[in-house]
């Protein structure tokens, strides 16, 4: 008796040039030459002692001997298949979405309960982090960031672009004007990561001019601070957007920039066609395309810069 097994890619070449009756298609398979699967069938049939295949030019059938084989063969390889790619199961499965809390709150989840609806048996996990996590691989994990596309392994794509804008509430916009040359370096917020420069330019700002008012990590709470008169605060069109439409908040200058960051959808390319991430990213690029409107519209009423 043999105390060890031979080597599972031993094995798969067996069972491809078994089902497939070629050892060229074999090879095309599984990304090899068919000189490499013959050695790999010749091998196994040195490790059994056994006769495996009848070859008949460039056909191959399994003899009885390989066939009694195939047929032992048949469940541990499907075991293993299932262990390393569980079987789709319609009736739950589970998708990781990490994303900014600031997009999770005021840009996903307004818009979430339609697919909710539409795919009940798709369960979703929200991961809201400022570090972006590297998904495993074949995971059915996407991350929606705002960023600059870079290179990467990884599909990045544009999700939707945004706007700058300078928000504030409607008693304090009443009370400075609409003019920013004229605002107090002590009345504007500062986002820690947001670049202001542009908007900054745009507005006729000096070169020099520093916000310095009370500083914040999460855009969300940013915008949430000034819709409590506690400053001006620059934020993007899409966090703002609810808060606009409900009056809470109101442009406290005419000036609109394009963002030098996008909105990105980031996913592996090997699970990229997993069914619930197929269908999860079709209806947000869905979502981002009825969100471009909103955006063509407002462009209308505030030409960009």
């Amino acid at each position: 008796m043999h105390e060890k097994l031979p080597p599972l890619f031993t094995l798969q070449a067996f069972e491809a040039a078994s089902r497939l009756g070629s050892f060229s298609r074999a090879a095309e398979e599984l990304s090899l030459t068919p000189g490499a699967i013959s050695r790999q069938i010749r091998q196994l049939e040195d490790w059994s002692a056994l006769t495996l295949f009848k070859r008949n030019g460039p056909k191959v059938s399994l003899t009885d001997d390989g066939a009694a084989l195939l047929a032992r063969l048949a469940g541990p390889l499907s075991a293993l298949h299932q262990a390393i790619y569980p079987p789709d199961d319609a009736t739950q499965k589970t998708l990781h979405i990490s994303t900014l809390a600031s997009i999770a709150k005021e840009w996903l989840l307004p818009r979430l309960d339609s697919f909710a609806q539409a795919h009940p048996h798709i369960r979703l996990i929200i991961d809201t982090d400022y570090s972006l996590v590297r998904a495993a691989p074949r995971v059915a994990m996407l991350a929606i960031r705002h960023g600059t596309r870079q290179s990467t392994d990884q599909i990045c794509e544009i999700l939707f672009n945004d706007r700058l804008v300078a928000l504030t509430s409607p008693a304090l916009a009443a009370t400075l004007g609409s003019d920013a040359r004229l605002w107090p370096a002590s009345a504007m917020l500062q986002h820690l990561s947001l670049d202001a420069g542009s908007w900054q330019t745009a507005a006729g700002m000096a070169a020099d001019f520093s916000p310095q008012g009370q500083a914040y990590n999460d855009a969300d709470v940013l915008l949430e601070a000034a819709e409590l008169s506690q400053g001006i605060a620059l934020g993007r069109l899409s966090i703002a957007w609810r808060r606009l439409q409900a009056g809470s908040l109101v442009l406290a200058s005419d000036v609109v920039c394009a963002t030098p960051r996008d909105n990105l959808l980031i996913m592996r390319e090997d699970s990229a066609d997993l069914p619930e991430m197929r269908v999860f990213t079709d209806w947000l690029r869905e979502q981002a395309r009825l969100w471009q409107r909103e955006v063509d519209a407002f462009d209308q009423r505030h030409p960009v810069l």
